[in-house]
């Protein structure tokens, strides 16, 4: 059985942007979910326009945790709030603070998140802005 299509999916930021938001956070009737955007067999393309996303389930842990990570990103100028109102950020440009925040927070550790129960997918023509 797949996966149904949910209306109304709102994204709140983004952790990856490949020509548009590929992984990040969202809410979907009153809760957070980590989306992830649909790619080929292979991992490396989409062959989806609109793109098409699986909003997965967090644990209460996991989701303060990527909140950490969002606001930490944020401060030092990284974009990704689509939130309002955005995140401060008036952290000044550093190569080795942000170094010292990419080794804080390895892109890797949201891979797992691939794993976590799905709950539906949406496309980039049904989420709200």
């Amino acid at each position: 059985m797949g996966l149904p299509e949910l209306n109304g999916v709102r994204v709140i930021w983004f952790s990856d942007w490949y020509d548009g938001p590929v992984t990040g956070l969202a809410e979907y009737d009153g809760h957070e979910y980590w989306f992830v955007m649909v790619v080929n067999e292979g991992g490396e393309t989409w062959d989806f326009e609109p793109r098409v996303y699986i909003l997965h389930r967090l644990t209460p842990d996991q989701l303060a945790q990527e909140w950490d990570a969002h606001r930490d990103f944020a401060a030092a100028r990284i974009p990704g709030c689509m939130h309002s109102p955005p995140c401060p950020s008036d952290s000044p440009d550093d190569r080795e603070a942000l170094a010292t925040l990419w080794e804080r927070w390895p892109s890797e550790r949201e891979d797992e998140y691939q794993e976590a129960d799905a709950i539906g997918w949406f496309s980039g023509t049904s989420a709200v802005t």
